[in-house]
């Protein structure tokens, strides 16, 4: 699922700010303090097509690719800041550029922002996205910067076996901020509500959340075991875009 790519182009070296969001790439940022503890970085999931961050001569781990998608999602990481807060009181967000680094480096980071967010709390809470009672149950949790990857914390997707009393999961995540998860094994016509709210949202113009994946992935024993390959929707999105 993961390997390493180098992504070609040059580009800055210091940490970029990811916050707030623009519809152009986000610069290099000067004379902030840069310094770095490994307990406060954390990986995030990214798509290739990201206008949010400047990833060229970066290296990646591939976290999903396949044959004829409209975009490759990878890992990067961020640094937070916690000793500057933003307008709205969160800590500020630096995109880690790694490309004069080697892979070791960018091992060291993976390492290190799996545990760190294994232990970061972005609670699951039952979600209706329709007026009338939906008959088949979905995890999500408030819209966060770090919540699209509790798909990638075995501990955080254990949670959700747990709260559906499912051994099998479906994940859509669908754009940078946004997770939805239902058991697997539920019925057709639920099946087909829950790929529909999928394309939706993959579909949906929104300039505060980018777009991320197109495909769902099937979740077993906390860990991702395949994925559903939603072709109609590459389709789509290579002609709209």
């Amino acid at each position: 699922m993961n390997f390493f790519r180098k992504i070609f182009g040059l580009g800055p070296k210091e940490p970029v700010n990811v916050r707030p969001r623009t519809a152009t790439p986000i610069k290099a940022i000067e004379n902030i303090d840069t310094s770095m503890s490994y307990e406060d970085i954390f990986p995030v999931l990214v798509s290739v097509k990201t206008k949010e961050y400047d990833l060229v001569n970066e290296i990646a781990a591939t976290f999903h690719e396949r044959e004829n998608n409209y975009a490759n999602v990878i890992v990067a990481h961020v640094m937070v800041d916690r000793k500057n807060l933003d307008k709205d009181g969160e800590s500020e967000l630096y995109h880690i550029k790694n490309g004069h680094e080697n892979e070791d480096f960018y091992t060291t980071l993976e390492k290190n922002g799996r545990q760190n967010f294994d232990n970061f709390e972005v609670p699951f809470e039952f979600w209706n996205p329709t007026d009338e009672d939906l008959e088949y149950k979905v995890l999500s949790c408030r819209v966060s910067f770090f919540a699209s990857e509790k798909i990638r914390s075995k501990k955080h997707m254990l949670e959700a076996h747990k709260l559906l009393n499912s051994k099998e999961l479906l994940v859509s995540i669908p754009r940078k901020g946004l997770i939805f998860v239902c058991d697997k094994n539920i019925e057709e016509e639920h099946y087909i509500h829950f790929l529909n709210m999928h394309a939706y949202m993959v579909l949906q113009e929104n300039e505060d959340l980018e777009f991320l994946c197109e495909d769902i992935f099937v979740v077993e024993n906390g860990e991702i075991e395949g994925t559903l390959h939603i072709q109609q929707l590459s389709d789509k999105l290579n002609e709209i875009n």
